[in-house]
């Protein structure tokens, strides 16, 4: 069984939730939902990393590269969604191969519970 890489589309500018903010940069407690989002997938043991897509020139990107030792990769996304997801997957790295599972998650969707995760791969 291959490894575990997700892309996180972080592109979008929530139109539909409206506001300056784009949504995935949104304080929730203490931290931005996005740092919940990473947290929840780099924390798990099964993940060995994650590429955020996120928009040409984002200022609110704040350079993480890495969390809980695993890597923390970036590139620019696309006009839509799957435009942003398509650049994800092609820009993992080589030693991602085609026996591994990439999962995508939305990054302003933090509450990813271990447990589900875990099922997903088995």
């Amino acid at each position: 069984m291959g490894t575990v890489w997700a892309v996180v589309p972080a592109a979008g500018r929530g139109t539909r939730f409206g506001g300056e903010i784009p949504k995935q940069y949104l304080v929730a407690g203490d931290r931005v939902l996005l740092a919940h989002t990473l947290e929840a997938l780099l924390s798990h043991p099964v993940v060995a990393g994650v590429m955020v897509v996120i928009a040409e020139g984002d200022t609110d990107w704040p350079g993480w590269q890495s969390l809980a030792g695993k890597p923390i990769l970036t590139c620019t996304g696309g006009a839509t969604r799957a435009g942003s997801v398509l650049a994800g997957l092609q820009a993992l790295p080589d030693s991602v191969r085609a026996d591994d599972f990439v999962l995508v998650h939305d990054a302003a969707r933090p509450n990813l519970a271990a447990a589900d995760l875990g099922d997903r791969k088995s």
